[in-house]
């Protein structure tokens, strides 16, 4: 099968950008013909000018840039397409009337041009804006099969329309971490791993901490500033490779996922599981994949702030039952599983 990879850009190398790199290596494995086409190959018109206006103008307007003209050579049988945004609504709808295609949901832009829902809320004219305009976005889209990791996610996206198809296709990460034996984890050490930026509330983090064990940092972002300021009992880790996120895990106890909004997925609570660690994270955000008994939440910071001190001076029969919880969902995390599904969406599409 011949599949066209189409993202945006690899330019920030985030969650759904090593995905995408780990899916196109897997899919290569199975014998299939994969090539990876971006924004940045066939930049639209709207891209010259350098304003967020009219970058998200250019999302719902502007028909230029990458298109089915792009692939002809290529032939694809199928076309995946991991981001809208930056590729434009018109122009990935000229796509999907050329080739088969799907679309990997990674985020909430469909609803909400800030993809963190953000903007919801603040006015009845707004939110009504918004509406028309996810509305007006499915509508171009309904040649494609839109693939969700998670119910929250398509439940938020779809609105109740039956146009486009839409399919539930749990993610999983290219690891065999679950295979693997880990050593016990110390309840005292956190670890914060992701994006460093406000949406994903790692200042938040950092004003619920109060020195009490270790607090684990690692990523990069706006924030990076802030996170290299000293703190008690905080340490920057950097941007981590495989090898460096297993090593911060073998020293944490906890994953610590402070997101300001509702992810659709959150990779990283995968990886997480996978190396036995159960979860703090906010109540109006419980990771969809752990179990109630592999994860603690909090409300507010001073929610955050006596989760953590309960997480540190936790028995150890107690964390003990919550890491083989997260454990046992970690298994159920099978990557081989996770790609074979991605080809059924195909050949159903």
């Amino acid at each position: 099968m011949r599949i066209a990879m189409i993202h945006a850009s690899f330019a920030v190398r985030g969650g759904a950008e090593l995905y995408v790199g780990d899916l196109t290596q897997s899919l290569i494995e199975r014998g299939h013909d994969v090539r990876i086409f971006t924004a940045g190959d066939h930049p639209r018109l709207s891209a010259r000018i350098r304003h967020k206006a009219a970058v998200h103008l250019g999302d719902l307007a502007d028909p230029t840039g990458l298109g089915p003209e792009d692939l002809r050579d290529f032939a694809p049988d199928v076309v995946h397409v991991h981001n809208w945004q930056g590729l434009g609504v018109r122009a990935v709808a000229r796509i999907a009337r050329a080739y088969p295609t799907v679309h990997t949901v990674h985020d909430y832009a469909i609803v909400d041009p800030n993809n963190a829902m953000l903007s919801l809320g603040k006015s009845r004219i707004l939110d009504a804006l918004l509406r028309a305009r996810s509305a007006w976005i499915l509508r171009k889209f309904h040649n494609l099969t839109l693939l969700y990791a998670t119910e929250r996610a398509r439940t938020a996206v779809s609105k109740g329309t039956r146009k486009p198809a839409h399919r539930l296709v749990p993610l999983a990460v290219s690891l065999d971490w679950g295979r693997r034996p880990w050593p016990p984890g110390d309840p005292s050490t956190f670890l914060y791993l992701g994006a460093l930026g406000v949406h994903k509330g790692v200042d938040l983090l950092l004003d619920a901490w109060d020195g009490r064990g270790t607090l684990l940092v690692a990523g990069d972002g706006p924030l990076r500033p802030l996170v290299e300021q000293p703190r008690p009992g905080v340490e920057y880790l950097g941007r981590l490779d495989e090898a460096g996120k297993r090593a911060a895990f073998e020293r944490a106890g906890w994953l610590v996922f402070p997101s300001r909004h509702v992810e659709t997925y959150g990779l990283v609570c995968a990886e997480a599981l996978l190396a036995g660690r159960p979860i703090i994270a906010g109540s109006h955000a419980p990771p969809p994949m752990a179990s109630e008994t592999s994860s603690l939440l909090y409300t507010g910071v001073d929610g955050l702030r006596d989760t953590l001190h309960r997480a540190a001076a936790m028995p150890a029969a107690e964390y003990a039952a919550l890491a083989v919880s997260a454990a046992a969902d970690g298994r159920k995390l099978d990557w081989d599983d996770h790609v074979s599904a991605i080809l059924a969406a195909y050949e159903v599409r």
